[in-house]
Protein backbone atom coordinates (compact mmCIF):
# COMPACT_ATOMS: atom_id res chain seq x y z
CA UNK A 1 0.00 0.00 0.00
CA UNK A 2 0.92 3.66 -1.03
CA UNK A 3 -0.86 5.13 1.53
CA UNK A 4 1.30 3.39 4.23
CA UNK A 5 4.28 4.83 2.88
CA UNK A 6 2.90 8.17 2.92
CA UNK A 7 1.84 7.76 6.20
CA UNK A 8 5.54 6.60 7.37
CA UNK A 9 6.91 10.08 5.11
CA UNK A 10 4.66 11.97 6.95
CA UNK A 11 5.42 10.59 10.23
CA UNK A 12 9.44 11.02 9.46
CA UNK A 13 8.84 14.37 8.58
CA UNK A 14 7.18 15.34 11.61
CA UNK A 15 9.97 13.15 14.08
CA UNK A 16 12.77 14.60 11.98
CA UNK A 17 11.81 18.29 11.53
CA UNK A 18 13.30 20.96 13.63
CA UNK A 19 12.62 21.21 16.93
CA UNK A 20 11.86 24.61 19.03
CA UNK A 21 13.64 25.16 22.09
CA UNK A 22 12.24 24.54 25.16
CA UNK A 23 8.70 23.42 23.41
CA UNK A 24 6.87 20.54 21.94
CA UNK A 25 6.89 22.57 18.89
CA UNK A 26 9.07 21.49 15.49
CA UNK A 27 9.08 23.59 12.45
CA UNK A 28 7.78 21.68 8.94
CA UNK A 29 8.87 22.65 5.70
CA UNK A 30 5.00 23.55 4.81
CA UNK A 31 5.55 22.19 0.67
CA UNK A 32 6.74 18.99 1.87
CA UNK A 33 3.58 18.38 4.39
CA UNK A 34 1.09 19.34 1.68
CA UNK A 35 2.90 17.39 -1.02
CA UNK A 36 2.43 14.17 1.38
CA UNK A 37 -1.16 15.42 2.20
CA UNK A 38 -1.91 15.38 -1.28
CA UNK A 39 -0.09 11.59 -2.16
CA UNK A 40 -2.75 10.26 0.82
CA UNK A 41 -5.58 11.94 -0.62
CA UNK A 42 -4.83 10.74 -3.75
CA UNK A 43 -4.33 7.03 -2.90
CA UNK A 44 -7.21 6.88 -0.20
CA UNK A 45 -9.14 5.32 -2.74
CA UNK A 46 -6.81 2.95 -3.77
CA UNK A 47 -6.76 1.77 0.09
CA UNK A 48 -10.57 1.42 0.45
CA UNK A 49 -10.68 0.07 -2.99
CA UNK A 50 -8.41 -3.09 -1.39
CA UNK A 51 -10.31 -3.59 1.78
CA UNK A 52 -13.31 -4.08 -0.53
CA UNK A 53 -11.53 -6.36 -2.30
CA UNK A 54 -10.82 -8.43 0.47
CA UNK A 55 -14.53 -8.14 1.32
CA UNK A 56 -15.51 -9.24 -1.97
CA UNK A 57 -12.85 -12.24 -1.77
CA UNK A 58 -14.23 -13.23 1.37
CA UNK A 59 -17.79 -13.77 -0.09
CA UNK A 60 -16.29 -15.13 -3.21
CA UNK A 61 -14.47 -18.19 -0.92
CA UNK A 62 -18.32 -18.47 1.48
CA UNK A 63 -19.90 -19.05 -2.05
CA UNK A 64 -17.32 -21.25 -3.16
CA UNK A 65 -17.89 -23.72 -0.07
CA UNK A 66 -21.78 -23.29 0.05
CA UNK A 67 -21.71 -24.59 -3.77
CA UNK A 68 -19.20 -27.22 -3.00
CA UNK A 69 -21.19 -28.20 0.07
CA UNK A 70 -24.08 -28.49 -2.54
CA UNK A 71 -22.27 -30.92 -4.67
CA UNK A 72 -21.09 -33.02 -2.28
CA UNK A 73 -24.47 -32.93 -1.18
CA UNK A 74 -25.89 -34.03 -3.85
CA UNK A 75 -23.53 -36.90 -4.78
CA UNK A 76 -24.65 -38.13 -1.36
CA UNK A 77 -28.19 -37.99 -1.78
CA UNK A 78 -27.28 -39.79 -5.35
CA UNK A 79 -25.15 -42.36 -3.55
CA UNK A 80 -27.67 -43.04 -0.86
CA UNK A 81 -30.64 -43.40 -3.57
CA UNK A 82 -28.31 -45.90 -5.85
CA UNK A 83 -27.87 -48.06 -2.65
CA UNK A 84 -31.61 -47.80 -0.86
CA UNK A 85 -32.22 -51.26 -1.90
CA UNK A 86 -30.05 -53.05 0.55
CA UNK A 87 -30.86 -51.95 4.29
CA UNK A 88 -27.42 -51.53 5.99
CA UNK A 89 -25.94 -50.30 3.08
CA UNK A 90 -28.61 -47.34 2.64
CA UNK A 91 -27.91 -46.98 6.45
CA UNK A 92 -24.23 -46.41 6.21
CA UNK A 93 -24.93 -43.90 3.20
CA UNK A 94 -27.33 -41.98 4.89
CA UNK A 95 -24.67 -41.94 7.91
CA UNK A 96 -21.88 -40.82 5.85
CA UNK A 97 -23.63 -38.09 4.01
CA UNK A 98 -24.83 -36.79 7.34
CA UNK A 99 -21.43 -36.84 8.27
CA UNK A 100 -20.15 -34.93 5.07
CA UNK A 101 -22.90 -32.30 5.32
CA UNK A 102 -22.01 -31.84 9.10
CA UNK A 103 -18.17 -31.58 8.11
CA UNK A 104 -18.87 -29.71 5.07
CA UNK A 105 -21.09 -26.53 6.74
CA UNK A 106 -18.95 -26.77 9.63
CA UNK A 107 -16.13 -25.86 7.61
CA UNK A 108 -17.80 -23.26 5.82
CA UNK A 109 -19.16 -21.56 8.49
CA UNK A 110 -15.44 -21.46 9.92
CA UNK A 111 -14.05 -19.71 6.54
CA UNK A 112 -16.68 -17.60 6.77
CA UNK A 113 -15.83 -16.56 9.94
CA UNK A 114 -12.16 -16.90 9.22
CA UNK A 115 -13.29 -14.11 6.55
CA UNK A 116 -15.12 -12.17 8.28
CA UNK A 117 -11.84 -11.95 10.98
CA UNK A 118 -9.60 -10.98 8.63
CA UNK A 119 -11.73 -8.14 6.97
CA UNK A 120 -12.33 -6.65 10.54
CA UNK A 121 -8.69 -6.84 11.12
CA UNK A 122 -7.37 -5.24 7.73
CA UNK A 123 -10.11 -2.99 8.59
CA UNK A 124 -8.70 -2.12 12.16
CA UNK A 125 -5.56 -1.54 10.88
CA UNK A 126 -6.59 0.57 8.35
CA UNK A 127 -8.11 2.67 10.71
CA UNK A 128 -5.35 2.79 12.83
CA UNK A 129 -3.21 4.02 10.29
CA UNK A 130 -5.52 6.81 9.34
CA UNK A 131 -6.19 7.64 13.05
CA UNK A 132 -2.38 8.39 13.21
CA UNK A 133 -2.22 10.35 9.72
CA UNK A 134 -4.77 12.43 11.26
CA UNK A 135 -2.91 13.02 14.53
CA UNK A 136 0.38 13.74 12.80
CA UNK A 137 -1.63 16.27 10.28
CA UNK A 138 -3.45 17.91 13.33
CA UNK A 139 -0.18 18.01 15.27
CA UNK A 140 1.79 19.34 12.32
CA UNK A 141 -1.26 22.06 11.86
CA UNK A 142 -0.73 23.09 15.04
CA UNK A 143 2.94 23.23 15.08
CA UNK A 144 2.41 25.71 12.15
CA UNK A 145 -0.41 28.23 14.01
CA UNK A 146 2.12 27.83 16.84
CA UNK A 147 5.69 29.65 14.71
CA UNK A 148 5.82 32.83 15.72
CA UNK A 149 7.89 34.83 13.30
CA UNK A 150 9.02 38.01 14.47
CA UNK A 151 10.37 41.04 11.54
CA UNK A 152 13.52 42.45 12.46
CA UNK A 153 13.59 45.91 14.18
CA UNK A 154 15.34 47.92 10.78
CA UNK A 155 15.17 51.19 12.81
CA UNK A 156 17.32 49.97 15.96
CA UNK A 157 20.23 49.10 13.02
CA UNK A 158 20.10 52.75 11.94
CA UNK A 159 20.78 54.42 15.29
Amino acid sequence: MDIIKSIHELEDLVTNSSRLVFTNKCLIEEDKLVRLIDDIRKEWPSALKEAEEITQNRDKIIEDARAEAKNIIEQAKAYAQKKASEDEITLAAQSKAKDILNKTYAQSEAMRNDSIEYAQQVFDHMGIYVQNVMNNIQAAKEGLKNIETKPEDKSEEKE
